[in-house]
């Protein structure tokens, strides 16, 4: 049977070496949340891009789409699917809102007269002036409006610029 000293010394080999693990454990961790952060940022960021693809295909109908992704090599292989997201995203299910968000992202402030003209000349027939003032005002946090001159100026809140 090991003595008291014999024992008390291995459990100091045993408390240096855990508060090591420790240590070392807590450095890889931290070096890793910033990996997995990355990870959940950067998969935030192409779940974004394939919403605004969808949007954008609708928008622009399918010819022009085809013709614009056809060059990309990556897009497309995947051009199916992303034409088959941008059916279950036709008009009458994608919200005004999400259509003056990507118009807004082009031309960063427009009259609700030019946002109006621009949306019925893509095809999109329900875009009155009246319905795009109700959006306006049930998106106070997505669309900002400014008034220059007496002109009223629509651009998106600053967070959802690109």
């Amino acid at each position: 049977m090991p003595n008291v000293l014999e024992v008390v010394e291995k459990l100091k080999e045993r408390l240096a070496s855990d508060v090591k693990t420790v240590e070392e454990s807590k450095r890889e961790l931290h070096s890793l949340k910033e990996i997995a952060t990355r990870i959940v940022d950067l998969e935030t960021r192409v779940d974004e891009a394939r919403t605004r693809i969808s949007r954008i295909i609708r928008m622009l109908g399918e010819e022009q789409a085809r013709a614009i992704l056809g060059k990309s090599p990556a897009f497309k292989a995947h051009y199916r699917n992303l034409q088959k997201e941008s059916k279950y995203s036709r008009s009458e299910t994608v919200s005004l809102r999400a259509f003056m968000e990507e118009y807004l992202r082009v031309v960063r402030k427009a009259k609700v007269a030019e946002i109006v003209a621009f949306l019925q000349a893509i095809g999109i027939e329900y875009a009155k002036r009246q319905t795009i003032e109700a959006a306006i005002r049930r998106n106070p946090d997505v669309l900002k409006v400014t008034k220059r001159n007496g002109q009223k100026l629509v651009s998106l809140a600053s967070q959802y610029e690109l």
